[in-house]
């Protein structure tokens, strides 16, 4: 007989030795979690290209959005109060205003138009004061009630960043039908 020595082993196959080796000393749970590692990673391309599309096609989506004028931008005009019922408005104000427990001082009131349109324009400038939720809470009641009416600006102060008393100048328009 001869004497055969072995061939040196190749670095291939002293890899799969090596792989071997740790997974027998791993045992089933350590085979099964690589299995299922393998798994995981074989399958993180099938699953996460159609998210990555949809987050893209979202992302753009939210882009165009962005673009597009507001909502308040897109409403049709306010509508018009017939002239007759301005006397009306104004007493509707001031009872919300009394309604939340804010305290008005004296206003004032200009009526304008505008040169071409049919309608005309009171424009309110309303001093009042009260807590923050108290004017947010008339604001979205006055607004509510009545589409004709219009919060131009908002003007909010208050003495020191402690405060819950605010005071406010609201400027209102009120849209009004041509006089007949």
């Amino acid at each position: 007989m001869k004497n055969v020595t072995p061939a040196p082993p190749s670095a291939r196959s002293a890899s799969l030795a090596r792989l071997q080796f740790q997974l027998a000393r791993l045992g089933w749970p350590g085979a099964l979690g690589a299995a299922l590692l393998a798994a995981a990673l074989a399958a993180d391309p099938l699953v996460n290209a159609p998210l990555q599309d949809e987050v893209a096609t979202r992302r753009a989506e939210a882009a165009r959005r962005a673009l597009l004028p507001l909502a308040a931008e897109r409403a049709p005009k306010p509508l018009a109060l017939p002239h007759e019922r301005m006397e009306t408005a104004l007493p509707t104000l001031f009872a919300a205003a009394r309604h939340h427990d804010l305290s008005l001082d004296e206003g004032r009131y200009a009526e304008t138009s505008k040169v071409g349109e049919a309608g005309r324009r009171l424009r309110i400038d309303l001093p009042v004061s009260g807590t923050y939720p108290a004017l947010r809470a008339f604001l979205a009641e006055v607004l509510e009630k009545n589409p004709a009416l219009l919060l131009e600006s908002l003007e909010l102060t208050r003495d020191d960043i402690g405060a819950t008393q605010l005071d406010a100048r609201l400027r209102f328009v009120l849209n009004l039908e041509a006089a007949r």
